[in-house]
């Protein structure tokens, strides 16, 4: 009896081998006529899996040292899925601009048990519908409202950190939990209407969640087997996939339920719209909430899933990349003190001023210092598409349905298009440079008709953020830290971010 139990069990083994053998060279045949393209010999059934790491520290690494070894355009196997690796900003003109490759490839499928449909997945009829419901939202007047609710947020983060200051002078602090809940009350406030106090209150369960299913999808994105759902659901990561999940539905699920209390009493109020100004500045979620109630088709679920997909790129991306930019900045005190000037002649001394859009856009060398810094610490190291169609570069036919991953991080650390590129450089960005270069050689926020439809959004928030840092603080590197940089759908630093922080004179 037991023989019988052990040849079935290895009947059955053999059989799923030699299936997965079968199905790789199938594979390895469709895409025969990339057999030219560079990059590491794939192991059968695996891969090059084995050459990514097992971390996101690792991940970014490995793309890193995989780049340098075989340039702007290489093919990579994760598992059966094979992966066009693109740095290249000639190509990513063809690519991003085109009306038909317009599909984010398979893994943003990992992202669906949390952001279901929404805009940065959707594909289709679906998305252009959606995008172009969801646009006015970020229209210049209503985002001039959402500057007001930007000063409030980061002034109590301002107040919060000088009292963490006034503790020890001397000690560096770690800024990322500060400026996460900061963040976090802005997009809750601006495009949801809601008064977090996250930052009064604490919200660490919703920002920790945050980072943890990120961490998970990223490590299933390129793995050769979790991205199995069985083999994952019986992995050691999925009961803190299955608890951290559901503390962000239910987040996202009580911002809704309040906003749509908060509607029905404003329905009952005879005051008109124009006076109400809390449903003038919750333009993303009273918007969907009328789409609803106008028979536009958005079910509860529906409006989460935008509501989801605001809560991830509005709060953690932004909050990600504010910390970077004040990371560069604090690592060059030169640059950090023309900054400084900049600020007073235009602003003044004081970082309680209320900051406007107009004062921003008046700050030239911050936008460029900005920019160099968002180039250094690319807040979204990489992005994918799946192609809808053959596509022929260079005379390479590639097949459709290829995965291709446009590595922003390694395209911007090219030393021909950036010359000595570790070095921090924001002259780089002033107008007769960028007129240089390749217009695609520098999108942190992607390009052509999928384009981040939040950039300026995210832009204003952070550079609002820097500016009442900067005239509250003289920022300066704690040289015992390092940031443990990784890939994490974002850029992340799994040890934060540490800086020290003094007072400036009348501050």
């Amino acid at each position: 009896m037991i023989l019988m139990v052990i040849s079935v069990f290895l009947g059955v083994i053999i059989i799923l081998l030699t299936t997965m053998l079968v199905n790789w060279y199938s594979l390895v045949s469709k895409y025969d006529s990339l057999r030219n393209v560079p990059g590491p010999k794939p192991w059968p059934i695996i891969g090059n899996a084995n050459e990514v790491g097992k971390t996101t520290v690792d991940l970014l690494q490995s793309f890193e040292r995989l780049h340098q070894i075989y340039g702007t355009f290489f093919k990579l196997w994760l598992g059966p899925r094979l992966h066009l690796m693109i740095a290249k900003p000639e190509y990513l003109e063809a690519l991003l601009t085109s009306n038909v490759h317009l599909a984010k490839s398979d893994g943003y499928d990992l992202f669906k048990p949390w952001l279901g449909d929404g805009l940065l997945v959707s594909v289709g009829k679906k998305w252009k519908c959606r995008r172009k419901m969801i646009t006015p939202t970020f229209h210049f007047k209503i985002l001039e409202e959402f500057i007001t609710i930007f000063n409030k947020h980061f002034d109590l983060l301002i107040d919060i950190l000088a009292k963490e200051v006034d503790k020890n002078p001397e000690k560096s602090i770690e800024i990322s939990e500060f400026v996460n809940l900061a963040s976090l009350d802005a997009i809750c406030e601006t495009a949801f209407g809601t008064p977090l106090n996250a930052q009064l209150k604490g919200n660490p369960d919703y920002v920790k969640a945050v980072s943890i299913i990120l961490e998970i999808i990223t490590l299933r994105f390129f793995s050769g087997w979790l991205r199995n759902p069985l083999i994952f659901r019986f992995s050691s990561l999925y009961p803190r996939y299955k608890k951290n999940m559901k503390i962000l539905h239910d987040f996202t699920n009580k911002v809704i339920l309040e906003r749509k209390e908060a509607c029905r009493i404003r329905k009952n109020n005879t005051r008109s719209p124009a006076e109400d100004g809390i449903r003038r500045k919750a333009a993303l979620l009273d918007m969907l909430l009328e789409a609803t109630s106008d028979g536009e088709e958005l079910s509860n679920e529906d409006i989460r899933e935008e509501v989801d997909t605001f809560m991830f790129e509005g709060h953690d991306t932004s909050a990600t990349a504010t910390c970077f930019v004040l990371y560069a900045i604090s690592q060059n005190p030169d640059i950090q003190s023309k900054v400084y000037q900049e600020l007073t002649e235009i602003i003044g001394d004081d970082s309680r001023t209320e900051i406007t859009i107009s004062k921003i856009n008046d700050l030239k060398y911050l936008d460029i210092v900005v920019k160099e810094a968002l180039r250094i610490y690319a807040p979204v190291p990489l992005i994918e598409r799946r192609l809808e169609d053959d596509w022929i570069v260079d005379g390479i036919t590639i097949p459709k349905d290829t995965n291709i991953t446009i590595f922003l991080y390694g395209m911007n650390r090219l030393p021909e298009v950036f010359p000595d590129p570790e070095k921090f450089d924001p002259e780089r960005f002033l107008p007769e440079k960028q007129s240089q270069r390749h217009t695609y050689s520098f999108i942190p926020f992607s390009a052509g008709p999928r384009n981040c439809i939040g950039q300026k959004y995210a832009l204003y928030e952070l550079k609002t953020c820097v500016i009442k840092f900067l005239l509250k603080f003289e920022i300066r590197e704690d040289r015992t830290f390092q940031p443990a940089i990784g890939m994490c759908s974002v850029l992340k630093s799994r040890n934060g971010i540490k800086l020290k922080m003094r007072p400036r004179h009348g501050q």
